[in-house]
């Protein structure tokens, strides 16, 4: 439950979100930390307008690669990274 209504609103007080998940606050926090500890959240982050960062268009790309070779995906990795412009890169198989 903690997962999913931080996914909703991930800026809500823990106040509020042991409220809402039925804990009590310092029972709340300590999950938040083993979540965050362990890698299950992995951040919080805010998702900004496209047009306030000046991108006027959204392109969906399709690349084929010679193959799925670690060396073949590490430097592809490694090229897409020093775009600037791409912002999101997903292997689909």
């Amino acid at each position: 439950a903690i997962l999913e209504t931080l996914q909703k609103d991930g800026r809500m007080p823990n106040a509020a979100l042991a409220e809402k998940v039925g804990l009590s606050q310092s029972a709340c926090s300590r999950r938040l930390d083993n979540l965050e500890k362990s890698g299950t959240i992995r951040g919080y982050h805010a998702r900004l307008s496209n047009a306030a960062l000046g991108h006027q268009m959204t392109a969906i790309v399709h690349i084929s690669l010679s193959g799925q070779f670690e060396k073949t995906l590490s430097d592809f990795e490694a090229a897409i990274k020093r775009c600037p412009n791409v912002l999101s890169c997903h292997l689909m198989s």
